[in-house]
C-alpha cells in the first residue's frame, strides 16, 4: 500500500470533509438558500455547452448563502467540448467541475471523479432523479448529478393531418403507418408531393441517430450497460430478446422501411428530399421528430404554420412507454485541485433553488429532479406534454458519438441499397461497439473516487 505524507492524508481529509458536507447539502438536511454560519470561501470553473447568460444569473440568484464561493462558468462550443476538455487535461488546466451528458460518461471514466455511494447513496439518488439518470452511476458511485432533460417529441401538422381526415395526433408507431397510407401523396413514377413522416435516411433527417437509438429502447435494447459482475460498460448490440425476439436489428428494419419505395404502407421519405427540420417548416411535412427545445425556434422561423406538439409514438407491442431525452448533468473533473468546494458547487446545481433559477431564464429544458416533474402542469398543455416525456426519457451510453453515427449511417444506407441486412448488427455492430467501449476502459474500471482521490494527490 502507498505510504501518504501528512500533508497528502490532511488534503484527502479535507476532501471527504467537503462530499459529506456537499451530501448534506444535497439531501436537505443543511438547506441552501438560508443563513448559515458556514464558511464556505473559494473560486471554481465550470465548463459546459447551456447558455452562460443564463448559467452565471442563476448562480448569482442562488449564492447568498455563500457569498465567498465563486464559480467561473466557461460556455463551450458543442463541436468542440471534447477536445478542448481532453487538451486542457493534458496541459493540466482542466476544469474543476464539467457539464456531461450520458455520452461523456464511458469516454471520460478515467476523468471524472466518482462520489462513492457512502457518501450520497444510491437510494437517495434513485429516489431524486428520474430513470435516465442511472446512466450516471457506476459500481462505485454517483460519475454526476443530473440537471436538465430534453426530451424527443413529435410535431405534427395539423392542416396536413385534417386534409387526411385524420381527427388526432398518432399515438403509436401502427398509427403513424395508418397515417401514411392516407396522408403521402405519389404519382404513378412514386416522385412524393406531401411526405408523412421522415424515416429511413440518414444524411437528411436531423436526428437520425436518436430516433434509431430511441426504437432499440421501445423494443427493449439499451445498446450499452455496465455489466455489474464484470465491472466493464458491455454493448447489447447482439442481444436478441428470448420471448419476442426482438433486437436492434428490428429497430433498424423498421425505421428503414420508410425509404424503400416498393413499400406501399411505409414509403413516405427518400434521400432526394430537403432536411426534414426545412421541410416540416415549410408546411410540406406531416410529422417532425425533435427536441422539446426546438418549438421556439419551429414557431420562429414560420410563425403562420399551424402545428402541434404530441408525446413520441410508441410501440403497441411492448408495454412501456419511452421516448429519447439529452439529460445534462454536472461532474467533478480528476484534476481539481479544489474537490471539496466543486463538490459543493455541484450539489448545490442539483438542488431545486438552482434549477428553479437556471429554468425561469432558460426555459427550454425540463428539472431531471422527480419532486419538481411531480408539480402541477394542468393549466400548462406544453410544460405537461415536456415533463411527462422527461419522465420516460432514455438515452445510451454512447462510447463516441462520431464513431457510432458513422456505423448507423453506415447501416442504413447499405441496408437502403440492399447490400447488407440489419442482422449484420448483431455481429459486425456489436463488435465494433464493443471494441470502442474496450478503448477507453480495463477490467478495473470504472474506478471508486476513493482510490483516485488518494493516488492522484501530491502529483
Amino acid at each position: 500500500m502507498k505510504n501518504f505524507s501528512p500533508f497528502q492524508i490532511g488534503v484527502y481529509t479535507v476532501c471527504v470533509i467537503g462530499i459529506i458536507f456537499a451530501v448534506l447539502v444535497f439531501s436537505g438536511k443543511i438547506p441552501l438558500g438560508q443563513s448559515s454560519t458556514t464558511s464556505v470561501a473559494g473560486t471554481v470553473t465550470l465548463w459546459g455547452t447551456l447558455p452562460a447568460d443564463a448559467m452565471n444569473q442563476a448562480f448569482a440568484t442562488t449564492s447568498g448563502t455563500y457569498p465567498d464561493l465563486h464559480v467561473v462558468y466557461d460556455q463551450k462550443d458543442p463541436a468542440t467540448m471534447q477536445s478542448d476538455f481532453v487538451n486542457a487535461l493534458a496541459s493540466g488546466k482542466g476544469p474543476d467541475l464539467i457539464l456531461v451528458t450520458p455520452a461523456d460518461v464511458v469516454r471520460n471514466s478515467d476523468k471524472l471523479l466518482t462520489i462513492p455511494f457512502a457518501s450520497l447513496p444510491e437510494q437517495t439518488y434513485v429516489n431524486t432523479f428520474v430513470d435516465e439518470g442511472s446512466l450516471f452511476l457506476n459500481n462505485q458511485g454517483t460519475v454526476a448529478l443530473p440537471l436538465f432533460t430534453d426530451p424527443m417529441v413529435m410535431y405534427y401538422n395539423r392542416d396536413l393531418l385534417t386534409s387526411a381526415f385524420a381527427v388526432a395526433a398518432p399515438k403509436t408507431w401502427d398509427d403513424v403507418v395508418a397515417l401514411n397510407k392516407k396522408m403521402t401523396v405519389k404519382d404513378d413514377a412514386g416522385t412524393l408531393s406531401t411526405e408523412t413522416v421522415a424515416l429511413g435516411t440518414y444524411n437528411n433527417i436531423a436526428h437520425a441517430k436518436e430516433m434509431l437509438a430511441l426504437l432499440s429502447f421501445q423494443v427493449g435494447n439499451p445498446l450499452v450497460k455496465l455489466d455489474p459482475t464484470l465491472n466493464k460498460y458491455m454493448s447489447q448490440f447482439a442481444t436478441v430478446d428470448s420471448s419476442t425476439g426482438a433486437s436492434v436489428a428490428t429497430a433498424f428494419s423498421f425505421y428503414s422501411q420508410f425509404a424503400n419505395p416498393t413499400d406501399a404502407d411505409h414509403y413516405s421519405w427518400n434521400e432526394s428530399l430537403p432536411l426534414d427540420t426545412t421541410q416540416f417548416i415549410a408546411g410540406k411535412l406531416g410529422i417532425y421528430f425533435g427536441y422539446a427545445s426546438e418549438l421556439g425556434s419551429l414557431r420562429a422561423k414560420n410563425p403562420n404554420l399551424n402545428f402541434g406538439v404530441a408525446m413520441m409514438p410508441q410501440s403497441a407491442h411492448f408495454p412501456n412507454k419511452v421516448t429519447y431525452g439529452q439529460m445534462y448533468g454536472v461532474a467533478v473533473t480528476k484534476i481539481s485541485p479544489n474537490q471539496s468546494l466543486a463538490v459543493l458547487v455541484a450539489n448545490q446545481m442539483a438542488t431545486q433553488a438552482f434549477i428553479t433559477a437556471y429554468s425561469t431564464l432558460d426555459t427550454t429544458y425540463a428539472p431531471a429532479r422527480k419532486d419538481m416533474l411531480s408539480a402541477d402542469t394542468s393549466g400548462d398543455a406544453i410544460k405537461t406534454l415536456v415533463y411527462n416525456s422527461a419522465i420516460i426519457s432514455h438515452n445510451w451510453l454512447d462510447p463516441d458519438p462520431d464513431q457510432t453515427a458513422t456505423l448507423f449511417k453506415s447501416y442504413v444506407t447499405n441496408i437502403n441499397a440492399g447490400t447488407v441486412q440489419a442482422t449484420g448488427l448483431l455481429s459486425d455492430g456489436n463488435s465494433l461497439v464493443q471494441g470502442i467501449l474496450d478503448s477507453f476502459q480495463t477490467s478495473s474500471t470504472p474506478s471508486s473516487s476513493s482510490t483516485t482521490t488518494s493516488t492522484s494527490f501530491g502529483s
